[in-house]
């Protein structure tokens, strides 16, 4: 009577593989490819298939300051023709609004500075007209971090005075209903006409 024998007696079943890790490998597997392969499958348009480009090149040439950023921010809306991006607003900021130094001529307090917004997708290079930017009439640019200068557009150049007094202003150009399919900026620094 064996029953009771304690001892290295084999076992008289078969041992089965253990083969469910190999399946939870597979079936992870198998599961990462049908959600990958379901997001891929989808397509989305976006600006009706029309490329987008934001602002990705700045040209400033400011003899009054040597460190401004001009930044512009846009927004993607959905219209009857499908989502779009906009031009919302151009900021500029780290301006010098001091007055202008008489050693480094650093300094931009009473300047006015003169933006234009090109596109290179003709076969020319070409500024957008006040009329393409919708600024046919006068604006106002916001500064913060208190108060507003006027802005003016004249041919293609909207123009704006550097206000003194403001402790690190960022001066808010706004747009509306603007296509942001832009290439580059130029910001110019002159002194007012007398």
């Amino acid at each position: 009577m064996e029953i009771l024998r304690f001892d290295d007696a084999g076992n008289a079943t078969p041992q089965r593989k253990k083969s469910s890790r190999g399946m939870l490998v597979v079936g992870l597997v198998a599961t990462l490819f049908g959600i990958s392969s379901a997001f891929a499958s989808s397509t989305i348009t976006i600006n009706s298939n029309a490329p987008v480009a934001l602002g990705q090149g700045v040209t400033a040439v400011t003899a009054c300051d040597t460190e401004i950023s001009v930044t512009p921010k846009s927004a993607m809306r959905v219209g009857v023709s499908g989502p779009k991006f906009y031009l919302d607003t151009i900021t500029v900021s780290n301006v010098d609004n001091s007055a202008t130094n008489t050693t480094t001529g650093l300094g931009c307090q009473d300047k006015i500075f003169d933006l234009q917004i090109f596109n290179t997708d003709s076969p020319t290079v070409t500024a957008y007209s006040c009329t393409a930017l919708n600024y046919l009439s006068p604006k106002t640019v916001s500064i913060t971090p208190s108060g507003d200068t006027p802005a003016t557009c004249s041919g293609s150049t909207i123009s704006f005075r550097v206000l003194g007094g403001i402790s690190d202003p960022v001066f808010a150009i706004p747009f509306s209903n603007v296509l942001a399919d832009i290439s580059y900026f130029t910001l110019v620094s002159r002194d007012p006409v007398a």
